[in-house]
């Protein structure tokens, strides 16, 4: 056997593979869909679109072009996503859009980058779908080859005067107050020591790690807040501490500033921080 025909041999092989590699991926997004549909009753139908708008794969019925809710479903969430980020404010997990006799509910998906669209029944239990489309999106990062992110969990919430002088701290793994007041002067410290020691760049730190545990810091106005946790999305932990803390100087703006020690000064406090504790 020639070199050239071995060569071609090779090829054809290859080929034939990655088609038979992205049948299955297919079949299994496809299968996706249809248990999404079987499980949510007034699914009329539904579609996993990429980032341009063409369609991945599809579960519709007659009557229904999927190529037209592909491209709708990027451009819904691709939309939402620029008002949002507009706002400063996090992209929306669901997109609904209620029309008189259907309504469409689409789902970014990181993991992938895709987008599922969901077309419905005015009658359809939007609680129940929104359970679905979450398994179903789990299952479709899984098919894509992309292992689900742990999210971000607290374990530990130093609330501090940008002085260093603990306000609140919210956990039962540190034993006595002193430990407390301890560690978060030590927090403050080394947030001065690195800046001090590279004045000359501009920033501040925002983040420290040991093993799987991060330190995540977050300024305001009057308070930082310095949060302990284990996962991989930080991002979405940053836009909840954030919230509460804005949440807590809104409430104590008048106080805060000229802040003697006395905790009495902040009745209800935990009522901001509550959420994301719950996280």
């Amino acid at each position: 056997m020639h070199r050239g025909e071995t060569g071609e041999r090779i090829a054809v092989v290859e080929a034939t593979m990655k088609e038979e590699m992205a049948d299955g991926i297919e079949a299994q997004l496809e299968q996706i869909l249809q248990q999404l549909r079987r499980k949510t009753r007034g699914v009329r139908g539904s579609v996993i679109a990429d980032s341009n708008g063409l369609t991945v794969a599809n579960d519709t019925r007659s009557g229904v072009s999927h190529s037209v809710l592909s491209a709708m479903s990027t451009l819904i969430a691709q939309s939402a996503a620029g008002v949002f980020e507009n706002m400063s404010m996090p992209g929306p997990d669901f997109i609904l859009m209620e029309g008189p006799e259907s309504n469409v509910v689409v789902m970014h998906i990181p993991a992938g980058g895709v987008t599922l669209l969901a077309l419905l029944d005015k009658s359809a239990n939007f609680g129940v779908l929104k359970i679905e489309m979450e398994r179903a999106g789990r299952a479709i990062g899984t098919a894509l080859g992309f292992a689900p992110r742990k999210q971000s969990r607290i374990s530990e919430l130093f609330v501090m005067t940008k002085g260093g002088l603990l306000i609140r701290h919210y956990s039962d793994t540190l034993r006595t107050d002193v430990d407390r007041d301890i560690l978060s002067g030590m927090l403050v410290a080394v947030q001065q020591f690195v800046q001090q020691t590279l004045v000359s760049k501009s920033g501040s730190l925002n983040e420290l790690r040991f093993g799987d545990h991060r330190v995540c810091f977050f300024r305001s106005e009057h308070t930082i807040a310095a949060a302990v946790a284990r996962g991989e999305d930080p991002e979405a932990l940053r836009y909840q501490v954030m919230d509460a803390l804005e949440d807590f100087e809104d409430r104590y703006a008048g106080v805060l500033g000229n802040w003697s020690g006395d905790m009495a000064a902040f009745p209800g406090m935990d009522d901001c921080f509550e959420k994301v504790l719950k996280g």
